[in-house]
């Protein structure tokens, strides 16, 4: 019988640090290699970045597709993140839960691995604010109560959306789809 091993954040980051031109994902215990953006994925990302960031600059730090530790079994990197602002810039260590004030997966072609698999993590460790940005609209997760949102909506093409805890962040939905 073949045994399984669930790895932990620290041998995934001795690993990666071998291999640094692999993304390498943690989720619960599992390792996946991540394949590179797509061009769509890499544009949606950047529109985002050029909406939020000028209405967050000083407020929030933003990250992108970089690591949040989430427990010993989990290091995903999630597209964006908007964290708390540190005077260090997280440096010292990689974000958690509490430093986040919204995470946004960009889920053109992995959206069902999103929604089954990260999500459940995120709502477990405590994210306060998902946003899934899908082909058809932006997704929204609210309020983690153990392995699941409380709260979920949809925003549609036109649509305007606020993160709770960074409401000078309103976005206007209208992504170069």
């Amino acid at each position: 019988m073949a045994v399984r091993h669930r790895f932990l954040v620290e041998e995934v980051l001795a690993l990666a640090s071998l291999h640094p031109e692999i993304r390498l994902e943690l989720l619960d215990g599992e390792v996946y290699e991540m394949a590179p953006p797509s061009s769509q994925h890499a544009g949606l990302l950047d529109w985002l970045l050029h909406a939020l960031a000028p209405k967050v600059q000083g407020l929030a730090q933003l990250r992108v597709q970089s690591p949040l530790y989430l427990s010993p079994h989990s290091l995903p990197l999630p597209d964006l993140l908007l964290l708390k602002p540190r005077e260090d810039f997280y440096t010292q260590d990689h974000p958690r839960p509490k430093d986040v004030l919204l995470l946004v997966e960009v889920s053109l072609s992995t959206e069902a691995w999103d929604r089954e698999k990260k999500l459940p993590l995120y709502a477990e460790a405590g994210v306060p604010e998902v946003w899934l940005l899908t082909r058809e609209a932006l997704q929204v997760f609210r309020r983690p109560e153990g392995g699941a949102y409380g709260e979920s909506f949809s925003v549609l093409r036109g649509g305007r959306v606020t993160p709770l805890l960074l409401p000078q962040a309103e976005l206007l939905y209208q992504p170069p789809l």
